[in-house]
């Protein structure tokens, strides 16, 4: 069983690895600020997410506390991580930038907090499904 436990681990953490590489090439490689914090959430969200989940069999639920220790530090990469993203797209749409689109045309909605009368288009799309 110890093998096993051993295998499931390592390549637990070896694919969270993974993920983080691949995340750290998402921020290099796509265009604009919106893709790039995609990639980055959602890659290194899951990427240290296998390898706490690699750790935590690594070191078990045992009485030295190591293993309560790495389900709070999942369970609070868990909560944090989607928050902050969120934080940061609000913050970049509230600035000004628009989604990079591949044929040049601006995206449907946006956020400007000076003309109220886009909350009301907002409300439209909404009651009628998104419908036009």
């Amino acid at each position: 069983m110890s093998l096993v436990l051993d295998i499931l681990s390592w390549a637990l953490m070896v694919t969270g690895g993974v993920f983080c590489l691949l995340s750290g090439v998402g921020l290099l490689r796509f265009p604009d600020v919106f893709t790039r914090i995609h990639a980055a959430s959602l890659g290194d969200t899951l990427g240290a997410g296998l390898i706490l989940l690699g750790l935590l069999l690594q070191a078990g639920l045992g009485a030295d506390l190591v293993g309560i220790k790495l389900v709070l530090i999942l369970v609070f990469l868990l909560f944090t991580s989607p928050v902050a993203t969120h934080a940061l797209v609000q913050a970049a749409l509230l600035d000004g930038l628009k989604p990079w689109t591949r044929d040049g045309r601006p995206t449907e909605g946006s956020l400007n907090p000076d003309d109220p009368a886009e909350d009301d288009a907002f409300i439209r799309d909404a009651r009628d499904g998104g419908r036009r």
